[in-house]
């Protein structure tokens, strides 16, 4: 593998951390938003609807 694909491949990895981390960040803030746990859940299905 050249010095180039490993960056892109690090690049990638990168990439997909920091929208797994994003994304659970809107659901923590739907959470501590929301009143019950009824409210969350479909606040959760409408974002993974997106």
């Amino acid at each position: 593998m050249s010095p180039e694909e490993i960056d892109e491949m690090n690049t990638s990895e990168l990439l997909k951390q920091t929208a797994e981390e994003n994304q659970t960040r809107k659901i923590l803030e739907i959470l501590n938003e929301c009143q019950d746990l009824e409210e969350a859940k479909e606040k959760v299905r409408a974002l993974l609807d997106k």
